[in-house]
This record gives structure tokens, sequence and C-alpha cells, in this order.
């Protein structure tokens, strides 16, 4: 029997519609080398508003700062104390810490002689060392340290260490000197914290990103073969060479390497299976360069609580627990699905549903005879094998319908959102019984992080 949806919205969703830019593609799951850096002071890279998708807020200079082109940044009708503060372009961390005056403190490396700097944060989000897109989460808006006397996002673009007058979305930040004279929308929708939801167009043409609101979408790359999305970041398979890609940013995608017969994402890592099955590669997180970490395998499941791979002789699962060290930790099963600090597998048959102790290869029973298994930030989920609906574990052996069938489901952060059984529109799980509120139109596939 099919549950139908129930709670939509009454908003019109918006279609998905075909784009024809190639989104660039994946990896190789080989080593290769990748290519000297340019020393040379590089292009500006494409700066967006430091703040999420769509929101709007003002961005003002003022004589009291040591450059006139330090920007500092209010929510205009929302919340600043404690909003996200984002990374206005990809790069690496350079500086993380507390400083009497600036308070929390964020400065990113972009490469070329560019940087920006985040000030007075109210939270720490990334350390040194870390790369992030654009659009990732790097700390909460707040108003510590000696130099600010209310919540605001101070943010400045530096090149070869002097503060310059800041571009964002193309457009230069006019130095006013006054206090909110300036407002922006940011279109900075890159990959942050929390639920990230990405769809294919229904002809695969186009990957969109939802917004967050309503039923808007933004357009963030073009034709892909295959969506990965996971801690470490979203990526996508070239449909006609196989080759990954990663997304550094909206319609900013570079090539990490070549086909591979699958991949997995974790929260840090990226593990591909070479195209033969002959072995597990990790890329190194730079250019197309992957190193060797296993030898053959069936398939890879991968999330928080690391990387897994089956034997592909006895289907038997195995935990990489380092570089070419792995430890069988059970036997075949249907399907593995892997949470923030769970495992969990369907028997062979369909016929219960298991989790993983954490020790040896001790599995106990948590659940029934399932079609699929689900799982991510939001917990584990199973589908009915006989009606399609679906289920949430509440705890071992305690289960509660949440909502139909679908043609698919995906895990995004705290999340989880469906694809109708037809495909013609997508849905958001409310978090109550089983109400879904509509968040899009059609979609061929679905995939979050």
């Amino acid at each position: 029997m099919n549950i139908r949806w129930t709670g939509l919205l009454t908003a019109a969703a918006l279609l998905l519609a075909p784009v024809t830019a190639l989104v660039p593609a994946a990896p190789a799951a080989a080593t290769a080398t990748a290519p000297e850096a340019d020393t040379a002071v590089a292009d500006m890279p494409p700066f967006q508003l430091p703040i999420p998708c769509g929101q709007r807020w003002t961005t003002s200079t003022h004589d009291g700062h040591a450059s006139q082109y330090m920007v500092d940044m209010v929510s205009a009708g929302g919340t600043t104390q404690g909003a996200p503060a984002l990374a206005s372009a990809a790069g690496r961390v350079v500086t993380s810490q507390f400083d009497s005056q600036a308070g929390n403190f964020i400065v990113i490396d972009h490469g070329g002689g560019w940087q920006t700097r985040y000030l007075h944060l109210d939270r720490l989000d990334v350390a040194v060392g870390n790369d992030v897109e654009q659009g990732r989460q790097i700390g909460l808006v707040g108003n510590t340290g000696s130099w600010t006397t209310g919540a605001h996002l101070h943010y400045e673009q530096k090149l070869n260490g002097s503060v310059v007058q800041a571009t964002l979305d193309g457009r230069t930040v006019p130095v006013t000197w006054e206090y909110n004279q300036h407002y922006e929308t940011s279109a900075n929708c890159g990959v942050s914290a929390g639920s990230s939801l990405f769809a294919q167009s229904p002809d695969r043409s186009g990957v969109f990103q939802w917004s967050g609101n309503g039923t808007t979408w933004n357009k963030v790359g073009g034709a892909a073969g295959t969506l990965y999305a996971g801690g470490a970041g979203v990526f996508a398979t070239n449909p006609s060479t196989g080759d990954l890609y990663k997304m550094n940013g909206p319609n900013n995608w570079a090539k990490v390497g070549g086909p591979a017969k699958t991949f997995a994402v974790t929260g840090n890592g990226l593990f591909g299976l070479s195209p033969d099955g002959s072995g597990v590669f990790q890329w190194s997180g730079n250019g197309t360069t992957w190193n060797k970490v296993g030898g053959a395998a069936g398939t890879l499941y991968a999330g928080g609580a690391g990387l897994f791979a089956t034997n592909p002789t006895t289907g038997d699962l195995y935990k990489m627990n380092g570089p070419n060290n792995w430890a069988k930790v059970g036997g075949p099963g249907k399907i593995f699905a892997v949470t923030g600090n769970g495992l969990f597998g369907l028997s062979p048959d369909g016929s219960g549903v298991f989790q993983w102790s954490g020790n040896g290869t001790t599995w106990n029973k948590v659940g029934g005879a399932a079609g699929t298994l689900y799982a991510g930030g939001a917990g584990v989920f199973a589908t009915n094998p006989s009606t399609g609906d679906l289920y949430k574990m509440n705890g071992p052996n305690n289960w509660a319908k949440v909502g139909g069938a679908g043609h698919q489901f995906a895990v995004a952060g705290d999340a989880i959102y469906g694809l109708s059984p037809n495909s013609d529109a997508v849905f958001k799980w409310s978090g109550t019984g089983t109400t879904w509120l509509k968040v899009g139109g059609p979609a061929s596939f679905i995939a979050g992080r």
C-alpha cells in the first residue's frame, strides 16, 4: 500500500530545469602527481558574502577603521549574534585563534597572495590547516574582543598583506563612511554545515543546491554522472569521461581524479575503488594525487564512523583503521549504512537489521525485515520491504513510521529528504509523525551531506 505524502506546502516548486554547462568531474583511483603550485599573483577569487545563501545583510565601512576598506556586516532583519559565518572563497585556514582585541578570528589563505579575515566570532568551527570550500561554515558571528561594541562580522580582503577594497559577488563594496548604508543579498550557496541538499535535474544536465528556504534552488553545476556527498565535500563524476571533480563553490569545480568503480566520502576523506576493483585509494587533498590504502574490494561504505569495504569474494566487511590496515568486522550483508558513530547492516536475506557492537565481529539485532537502509546525522532509516514505507530507528527494535514510499531518500546533516515515487518532487521530513514538506520539483537523484 502506498502512503501519500502529507503536510505539503502550497507554493509551486522550482523546476530543476536543464542547463548546458558541463560540471567538472571526478578523480582517478590511481596515484598521480599534482603540478607544482604557481607562485604568481592569481586572479581575484570569486568572493561571496560570508553569510548563508539568500540572507540580506548590510555591508558598511567607517572612518573608525584602520583601513577604509574593512567591512562590518550586520543582518538586515534577521539575527546577527550566532549567525553562521561562511568562507567567502575556497582556501586553507592559516589562523584560528582568540585575540584580546579581535576576539575569535580566522584567516583563510586563498593562494596567489589573497587572504580573507573574519573577526569577533562567537565560535571557531575550523582549525589551522583545514581546507575549506566556498560556503563552508567556519564559525558563528559574535561580539568578542575589545574592538567591538555590538554583534557584527568584521571582514577583510587582503592582497599581499594589504587590505583592499572588498569585492563580493563581482561587485565592489562602496566606501560609505556610515553604518548600515549598503545592502547585499548573499549568493554564497556553496556547502555549509548542517543540512545541505543537492539534486540533479531530471535529464541530469544540471546540479542544484536547495537554498534552505521554501522551494528555491540554486544552480551550482552542469551535467554530472553521479553525485557523492559527505563531510569532506561534494563531488561529481563527468558523465562522459568518469573523471571526478570537487565542488569548491557554486559553478566552481576542480578535477581531483580519474574514473573509479565507486567513490565514498567520510567526515574528512575521499576514497575511490579502482575501475577493476583491485585497490582502494585515498585522495591526498591536493591536485589529482591519490595514495593506495587497501587491496581488492567489492564496494565501499563511508560516513562519520569511517570507511568500510566488502571482500569481493566472500562479501565479508572490513574497517579501515589506517592505510593498508584493515580489520574484519562482520560477514556479508545485503547493504550497510554508516552514521556519525555507528555501523548498521541488513542481513543477506533482508530479514533483519543489525548494529555492529564496535568490537570484533559481534553484531546485535536492532530491527526486523527491511528493503534498504539510509543513515547519517539524522539517524538510521529503513524501508518496509513490502510497502516501501519509511521507518526511523529510535532505539534497538524500536522503529516508528515517518513516511510513505519514495523513489529515493537521502540523509543530509540532521535531516532526511525524499524523492517522490514518480520523481516529480523533493520533500523534507518535518521531524514529526509522517508529515513532509515540499521543497522542490522534479529531480533524477538527490544527495546530502
